[in-house]
């Protein structure tokens, strides 16, 4: 039989508070480690080897690294690598190739552009145990360049002109 007081009540009150403040605490706790990049010291030298092979790779490589989603993988196309860095087309294509070649990355495909995603064994952004699946949010970079006919600010004058006619028609 249960028998409950207002003193075991209360008791359990504050045993729930206590239990919400502490999940409250762990998920602060958690955001904390939300924008780094975890780079293994095993291998650092590979990292060196690329900074003295090709300045550009090694450039390109802290540029996915810069800009990845949470699970080492960006969406981008050539271009916005030709706008970022100011260099040959060829010159991308070499350094990506080098990047491919010694297992920094791998590339998919994802229509016309480019999914690259960062050896989990070189540098990795989330928890540790996540490494084995293969699912990406796509953190996708467009260059500018590429899309000349889109003008947010236009379309967002657009629709707020829009906005407004239809505001004034529900006025009358």
């Amino acid at each position: 039989m249960l028998v409950h007081t207002p003193e075991k009540g209360a008791l359990r009150l504050k045993e729930i508070e206590e239990q919400q403040r502490q999940e409250e605490e762990k998920r602060e706790e958690d955001k904390k480690n939300r924008n780094f990049v975890m780079l293994y010291r095993e291998h650092m030298p590979e990292m060196r080897w690329l900074m003295k092979k090709s300045g550009i790779a090694s450039s390109i490589l802290n540029f996915i690294l810069e800009h990845m989603d949470s699970r080492n993988c960006l969406v981008c196309s050539y271009q916005v690598f030709l706008d970022y860095f100011q260099v040959s087309e060829s010159t991308i294509t070499r350094s990506i190739k080098l990047l491919k070649e010694n297992g920094f990355i791998d590339v998919l495909k994802s229509g016309s552009n480019n999914v690259y995603i960062i050896n989990p064994q070189v540098a990795w952004c989330s928890w540790d145990n996540q490494k084995q699946y293969c699912q990406f949010d796509g953190k996708i970079l467009i260059s500018k360049t590429e899309n000349k006919d889109y003008n947010c600010r236009s379309q967002f004058d657009r629709f707020k002109i829009l906005k407004e006619t239809i505001q004034r028609g529900l006025d009358t």
